[in-house]
């Protein structure tokens, strides 16, 4: 039956020219894979765990009149990031971290600092990545992003990505009020505990459902583990919903 089903549709479609396929994705253009993006027309980014500034500068590039708010607790990596885009006007960077509470908190200095965090790393995180095992102790000035924000005008609509090595919880919570003025938002999101106590992905699509977003997908290749394959990461993109 199935059989005669696919030679029925073949010898139908065929015959007036059309051919059912999959849509590869490098079919998509490089002038349109993005367009999706910049038809929002983002005018305010804030950068949350800046790092040495790639994703500044980046977007920077999509939205080049986009002011930009990049937070980064790390003073070598926040010297960096000021070094990476200095001369662009509308950039301002603050050498914190972002939380629920303002004060000063203790900070897991990775060996790699891509993956330093206010959490510490869990063991399946050392075990998968031996090269960021290593990790000191650092004190780093934290704050709330409603409050570090509170006295800067800034425009809709705006996108935030939050990159903080499983602390999301802690700054949505300290930042619902410029969330909830956010068009877009992308925040890596684990399938698995990377460091001790973190959110999962169903608790970070909680949190920013409850904010009027939906999940629209990933946006950078995801993350798997080098031992066993398994998705550990990805950076989750959430879209303000149409009717809030």
């Amino acid at each position: 039956m199935k059989s005669r089903l696919k030679f029925f549709f073949k010898n139908i479609f065929g015959h007036i020219g059309l051919r059912i396929s999959l849509i590869d994705r490098r079919q998509v253009s490089d002038a349109n894979k993005l367009k999706w993006l910049r038809d929002f027309g983002i005018r305010t980014i804030i950068d949350i765990g800046a790092s040495k500034g790639s994703f500044s500068a980046e977007f920077h590039g999509i939205f080049p009149d986009a002011r930009i708010f990049a937070f980064e607790p790390l003073p070598d990596c926040f010297a960096l990031v000021q070094k990476r885009m200095a001369g662009i006007a509308g950039f301002r960077a603050f050498n914190v971290a972002l939380g629920d509470a303002a004060g000063s908190v203790t900070m897991h200095r990775s060996s790699y600092s891509g993956s330093s965090s206010l959490r510490e790393m869990a063991d399946l995180h050392k075990g998968t990545f031996p090269v960021t095992a290593g990790h000191r102790l650092v004190e780093v000035a934290v704050d709330t992003l409603d409050h570090a924000l509170s006295g800067h005008e800034f425009a809709e609509p705006i996108l935030v990505k939050i990159d903080v090595q499983g602390f999301e919880d802690k700054v949505i919570t300290g930042g619902t009020g410029v969330l909830r003025r956010a068009k877009v938002v992308l925040v890596e999101t684990s399938f698995y505990e990377l460091y001790t106590g973190q959110p999962l992905f169903d608790g970070v699509y909680s949190a920013l459902r409850d904010l009027g977003f939906e999940y629209h997908g990933s946006w950078a290749p995801e993350l798997k583990s080098p031992v066993d394959g398994r998705l550990l990461q990805q950076d989750s993109v959430f879209v303000r919903r149409a009717d809030v």
